[in-house]
């Protein structure tokens, strides 16, 4: 499917406008998960509106900078062991973020939506205005049958004649033919 719609705006506040923004704001995985090869930056944190898990890992990474500088090598081991640990756990994380930052901006913006006014007089889907005659005419209908009296093919009968009429129609018509013949 083309992408073209996305790119649109027919300057209106209705789903359609409510849409495209959505689209512009939403957060996506992919993005989310790119970000994340360069963990100790914290740039997928910081993408996904966590601004202090993303400062913690700049920290703990300039920190183990630090001490590798300095010569602790075990203890700048320890910290980036620490944030590959957590790295791995933010794997599972970006899931669950994603969907919880779109999941709020939907409601955001979907109730953000502007509505416009209802016409004068709208009083719903229908009005009571003529409702007594709408009312006799669909009580007049019935599904798949024909109104009495109005086909010619029932004899302008009140109903169509039961099985055992028929039958009886059927004997008194062969009777007739046998009749016609003997005479």
């Amino acid at each position: 499917m083309s992408e073209a719609w996305k790119h649109l705006d027919l300057e209106g506040e209705g789903l359609q406008s409510a849409n495209l923004r959505l689209v512009q704001l939403m957060k996506r995985r992919p993005k989310a998960y790119a970000l994340l090869a360069l963990f100790p930056l914290g740039l997928h944190r910081s993408y996904l509106e966590e601004v202090r898990g993303a400062w913690i890992y700049r920290i703990a990474s300039i920190v183990a900078l630090i001490t590798w500088w300095f010569g602790a090598n075990w203890a700048a081991l320890l910290i980036i062991v620490l944030l590959v640990g957590f790295a791995a756990y933010d794997i599972r994380w970006i899931e669950d973020r994603v969907a919880t930052l779109n999941k709020a901006l939907r409601i955001q913006i979907y109730k953000s939506k502007r509505s416009t006014a209802a016409p004068k007089g709208f009083r719903g889907r229908y009005t009571d205005d003529d409702l007594d005659d709408y009312l006799k005419v669909k009580e007049q209908e019935r599904g798949g049958h024909v109104l009495p009296g109005t086909d010619s093919a029932l004899n302008n009968r009140s109903r169509a004649p039961s099985f055992a009429e028929q039958e009886a129609m059927l004997k008194a018509l062969a009777k007739s033919k046998r009749n016609n013949k003997s005479q």
